[in-house]
């Protein structure tokens, strides 16, 4: 999907022939969406399904989301499509998380975060397979046979996590069930929520205001509110006591740089992929594989990284100011490509290669240590949720990257994320010991 959805969008041909700013805003948003439902996702878990189950659920519903794309019957199958998939990813993506870290509950620091890097290179050996082809197949073949492709994939993943003995074994029970009257008071939320929507969105829509653009404006605004909601409710609840309400204080730093780090990092899915498209020289590859290089920099550098986290002690806080300078790097180093690809002047695909270099280099830095300390500093019974809201780090990420990105092209977009990033991650730095004394480190 990241190799081939804002291609797709753009297509002028055979897609849904959008403006690269509007392309940008759409992708933007629904890889925001895909984080975003990871919060209720471990929600759903730790108090109702069970991780396992719920990653379950999760996966077939991914499944018929692409099924959706490739029917290719119009925009409604395009956009009922990115809806499914991003709700069935908000119900694997933390919960394969937590799985890792309830096999790994009983291991030292540094072996949770070695398993959690051997994980993300997995994952990523996948998304490298997967992008090659699927992207191959869009440019050969078009698009619907792409979207099909990742169905078949997704299928026969599902057919592998049913058939895993380790997983089948893992405690599968919600870690703070429901009680009676706390699950009647989810219904009767849930069904004033949905009422008002189907309330609201007949009158948006016949006064002009249920529009794409401003539909993806307003879920920003929510992807950037939820997150401080969701620390304020959680540093109020009596359930947690003042060690955990510190590391959740903790946490708060750790997600704040997070958002800055994927507020950059996934505009490869978007800006960047259109920028390899028509300003890059490919050497006769499809502009798609560009998309290729982080998964087979992480494929490389994992394990290297994996062998030194067991070796070398490293707070969670400086990782992430590490992991952040190196992604502001990259995007510095790109200006530098952008305010030479002017008019029809291909820059060399080199620029790539450092540009995800640096990157990969800092995802390494910052993403398996977000998952293994989200187990760390998760209060007992929530480590679905607290896993699921690191990952709501990179929905507003990505919700704050894709709207600058819609309106801020170029060397100029590439200079004012990267200098923020590079900022940031000095910041952090300078606040590690702070965040380790509320770490208990």
């Amino acid at each position: 999907m990241r190799a081939v959805l804002a291609l797709f969008l753009v297509d002028t041909a055979h897609g849904l022939g959008m403006s690269p700013a509007m392309a940008t805003a759409l992708v933007g948003a629904y890889l925001s969406a895909c984080y975003f439902t990871a919060l209720p996702g471990g929600w759903l878990a730790d108090r109702v399904l069970g991780p396992r189950r719920a990653a379950l659920i999760g996966g077939v519903i991914i499944l018929l989301g692409h099924v959706a794309l490739a029917l290719d019957l119009g925009a409604w199958t395009v956009y009922t499509g990115l809806v499914l998939i991003a709700l069935g990813t908000g119900l694997q993506k933390p919960n394969m998380t937590a799985l890792v870290g309830k096999l790994f509950s009983k291991r030292s620091d540094q072996e949770r975060d070695a398993a959690y890097s051997k994980f993300y290179a997995s994952i990523n050996m996948g998304g490298l397979l997967a992008t090659l082809l699927v992207g191959w197949l869009g440019v050969r073949f078009g698009w619907p046979v792409a979207f099909g492709s990742a169905a078949v994939g997704m299928a026969v993943s599902l057919v592998v996590f049913l058939a895993s003995g380790g997983l089948r074994e893992a405690d599968d029970r919600p870690g703070t069930p429901l009680s009676p009257a706390e699950r009647s008071r989810v219904l009767e939320n849930a069904g004033i929520t949905v009422a008002a929507v189907v309330a609201v969105a007949p009158l948006a829509a016949l006064t002009g205001a249920l529009t794409l653009a401003h539909c993806l404006t307003a879920f920003s605004v929510l992807a950037v509110l939820a997150p401080v909601w969701y620390f304020t409710r959680l540093l109020r609840t009596r359930d947690i006591d003042a060690r955990g309400r510190a590391g959740i204080r903790a946490y708060a730093w750790l997600f704040a740089s997070a958002v800055v780090f994927w507020a950059i990092f996934d505009l490869a899915a978007s800006n960047v992929q259109l920028f390899a498209n028509d300003h890059v020289d490919m050497l006769g590859l499809p502009a798609t594989w560009q998309a290729a290089f982080n998964p087979i920099m992480i494929v490389l550098f994992a394990g290297v990284l994996a062998m030194v986290w067991k070796r070398i002690s490293v707070s969670a806080p400086a990782k992430f100011s590490i992991g952040l300078v190196l992604c502001g790097a990259s995007f510095l180093l790109l200006a530098v490509a952008a305010a030479q690809a002017t008019g029809t002047v291909r820059v060399s695909i080199l620029w790539l290669v450092g540009l995800y270099f640096l990157q990969t280099l800092g995802e390494l830095f910052l993403s398996p240590t977000g998952l293994s300390i989200s187990h760390k500093l998760a209060p007992a019974g929530m480590g679905s949720q607290l896993a699921g809201l690191f990952f709501l780090s990179a929905s507003t990420g990505d919700a704050i990257g894709s709207q600058v990105a819609s309106h801020l092209t170029g060397t100029a977009l590439y200079l004012a994320l990267g200098s923020l990033a590079v900022l940031a991650g000095c910041a952090m730095a300078g606040a590690t010991p702070r965040i380790r004394a509320l770490m208990h480190e």
